[in-house]
């Protein structure tokens, strides 16, 4: 059995997905939840937004907060422990770091297979598998959500 489930939510339905996933794993192994969201910034500052960039910054902070929020209230409802790390990089990496880091304690990372954008969907996600690649913990990768035209 699993103690500490990572769930890296990015705000995609394959995300909300393995949120899912992990309250119910949790929830049936008596374990706790970390929620993490990584904001990338870097995708935003290579775009030369000049005088916006603090402003699109505290708004990604603030949104990033309010997904974790609603994750845990997913978590709470269930009678889930939950905890939540906000942290600013690319997600792959922060990702495994905090995977990795020894003093979380962090035993499965809980993960959708793909992000938010179309191409990713087409196979195996690029921060997926990075994790699967360089995490310690063990992966569970939950399949994407049908789209509501393929159903």
């Amino acid at each position: 059995m699993y103690n500490r489930l990572l769930v890296p939510l990015d705000g995609s339905s394959n995300a909300a997905e393995a949120l899912n996933t992990a309250v119910s794993l949790a929830k049936d192994w008596h374990a706790t939840i970390t929620i993490l969201h990584v904001i990338d910034i870097a995708q935003f500052t290579s775009r030369g937004l000049g005088a916006g960039y603090p402003e699109v910054v505290t708004s990604m902070r603030q949104n990033g907060r309010e997904l974790m929020e609603k994750a845990k209230q997913v978590a709470d409802n269930a009678g889930v422990h939950a905890d939540m790390i906000l942290k600013e990089g690319a997600p792959k990496q922060i990702i495994t770091e905090i995977a990795n880091d020894a003093d979380l304690g962090i035993d499965l990372i809980v993960v959708g297979k793909s992000g938010t954008n179309a191409f990713s969907r087409l196979v195996i996600g690029s921060t997926t598998n990075y994790i699967v690649q360089h995490a310690e913990p063990n992966v569970f990768v939950v399949n994407d959500v049908p789209e509501e035209d393929d159903q």
